[in-house]
């Protein structure tokens, strides 16, 4: 696992230890047909969430936390459904990775409404204010790190540049294209990238 992911882990176990402690909840010593913690992940179709699956359920488990995970397969009505699912199953702490940013709102207005802390976990949850936690990297520094390569890399002026800034539902795409566009656009401007793929853009 890599530097960042564990981090981000460690985070979370800490949000989650905190809020536990703070409801009175104790590990559990054997099944009760509840579980402490129900998290939501966007899709089983990408190896990521797929690993973070696995590092959840380890790490919850080793600290004594019964732990239940849906998959929302991209489907925002199959995630509010899992969310409410969970909710009915007794969790206390409900994590979430949006499909979709803006329409998760509701799901977790459900969560908090029913007493369930949210932790909003690598993507927001916006519009709302429901969410109690949000566990992210810092994605403006991604975006810059993934720019920087791209400029270290370069040669002479002229090179091709197409630009691509990833799903309008998913919040962090905005945010890595942030950092991205502050080390790029100068170079842009001097004439080392040449944008190919957006006239809109090239005026930016």
């Amino acid at each position: 696992m890599s530097k960042t992911y564990r981090y981000s882990l460690l985070a979370v176990l800490i949000v989650i230890a905190t809020i536990l402690s703070a409801c009175g909840a104790k590990p559990a010593a054997q099944p009760t047909g509840q579980f402490a913690v129900g998290i939501v992940l966007p899709t089983k179709d990408e190896p990521r969430w797929v690993q973070d699956e696995t590092r959840f359920k380890d790490a919850l488990k080793a600290n004594g936390y019964d732990v239940q995970i849906l998959f929302s397969q991209g489907d925002s009505a199959k995630e509010k459904a899992n969310v409410e699912a969970l909710i009915s199953q007794g969790i206390k702490v409900l994590i979430i990775t949006p499909q979709d940013a803006a329409a998760a709102a509701a799901a977790v207005e459900e969560a908090r409404a029913a007493g369930v802390k949210v932790i909003s976990y690598d993507r927001l949850v916006t519009n709302t204010n429901a969410v109690d936690f949000y566990v992210t990297f810092d994605s403006i520094s991604v975006g810059k790190a993934q720019a920087q390569y791209l400029v270290d890399n370069a040669t002479g002026t002229g090179n091709p540049l197409y630009l691509y800034a990833g799903a309008a539902s998913d919040n962090n795409a905005f945010l890595f294209f942030e950092g991205a566009w502050d080390v790029l656009q100068p170079k842009i401007a001097d004439g080392t990238f040449v944008i190919k793929n957006s006239s809109e853009a090239v005026g930016l």
